[in-house]
């Protein structure tokens, strides 16, 4: 499902372009090329240019007055930081070119128009994702990203060779993470038995990502193909409800690492631990923290009972009500696919 590649073409675009982005290829590779072309396309747009190669002949106070137009518009649109990035991406673009737009010039708000509110998914909304997926790499792919607390890009670039099954941790390199610290990250039993029958069933080579291009070990799935799978199963399973602000879904990827702290905290696991886990910076708190393997394996054992998808994880009464509407909104949608698909079957299994 995943094998499907797509390559940037570099000889499509400006030639000003082309010599900034062959000079930064750590843009192209993490795609962030996209957002440098938006804003220097309104920017031509904006003062009437032909192409983004003419930018490079306007005024300094024309361009930051177009660079304005653009924060005030991206600022009701979208997260500040956000803003500050495309910002960032513009100057550098220019600067590399000898023009130097001063920062201090620019006004950014310091809030944004919008704020997006996340909520952590229910387990029963977890086991449609998992259970609904057709592909064993989403269904692994969603599973570390709960039960681990992995970023996106973290979960992505795992290497076989970067899980230990026997130590029952999975080693996450400082090349991979926001950070640039690396750690490791202990796997729960639940994730350490999906990974044992995924190698067993999907994943013949000893080394090499293992969400990778299909019959290409060494290529890693590209973070929007992730996204593109993704948002396909959201829709199948009628779970691509937006957030109130209309800039994400609910169910964002994010909200897994989110899900994965709640539970941590709610089961009682260490706090400054589950920074470490996570990668969050907890200041000089974590740098004292050194845990000894006695308290790192007391703790894990209270996670391990709480990062449960399909494990026994006791419920309330109001999370079994609302496990079992979801059940039944699932198969009331099941039945109403099937009465516009394939009345027949419904006949011959005598529920019409």
């Amino acid at each position: 499902m995943w094998s499907r590649e797509r390559r940037f073409d570099l000889s499509m675009l400006d030639r000003s372009l082309q010599e900034y982005l062959a000079f930064n290829p750590s843009l192209v590779k993490r795609r962030k090329q996209y957002a440098l072309i938006k804003v220097l396309d309104f920017m031509r747009n904006d003062l009437g240019l032909k192409s983004i190669d003419e930018l490079l002949s306007v005024d300094i106070k024309t361009l930051i007055t177009s660079l304005q137009r653009w924060i005030n518009k991206r600022a009701q649109e979208t997260s500040i930081k956000t803003v500050r990035y495309d910002v960032y991406l513009v100057r550098s673009y220019f600067s590399y070119f000898d023009i130097e737009i001063p920062l201090k010039k620019l006004k950014i708000p310091r809030k944004g128009a919008k704020s997006r509110v996340d909520r952590i998914p229910s387990v029963a909304e977890l086991q449609r994702l998992v259970m609904g997926t057709k592909s064993p790499r989403m269904r692994l792919a969603i599973m570390m990203l709960a039960l681990t607390g992995m970023r996106l890009n973290e979960c992505l670039s795992v290497r076989r060779e970067h899980i230990d099954l026997n130590r029952g941790v999975i080693t996450i390199p400082p090349e991979n993470t926001k950070t640039g610290v690396g750690r490791e990250v202990p796997t729960p039993s639940e994730l350490k038995e999906e990974l044992v029958r995924f190698f067993k069933e999907h994943f013949p080579y000893e080394k090499g990502f293992v969400f990778c291009v299909e019959g290409n070990p060494e290529k890693k799935v590209p973070v929007n193909r992730f996204y593109e799978v993704y948002i396909e199963l959201l829709k199948r399973l009628g779970l691509d409800q937006k957030t109130p602000d209309g800039s994400a879904y609910v169910l964002h990827p994010h909200v897994f690492r989110k899900w994965y702290r709640t539970q941590l905290e709610s089961a009682g696991v260490n706090k400054l631990l589950i920074d470490l886990w996570l990668g969050h910076n907890s200041g000089v708190e974590k740098v004292y923290y050194l845990p000894t393997p006695e308290i790192v394996q007391k703790e894990f054992e209270k996670a391990d009972k709480a990062l449960r998808i399909f494990g026994s994880v006791v419920q309330t009464a109001g999370e079994k009500l609302e496990a079992l509407e979801e059940a039944v909104k699932f198969y009331e949608t099941l039945f109403q696919h099937l009465q516009k698909k394939n009345p027949k079957l419904l006949r011959e299994l005598g529920l019409e």
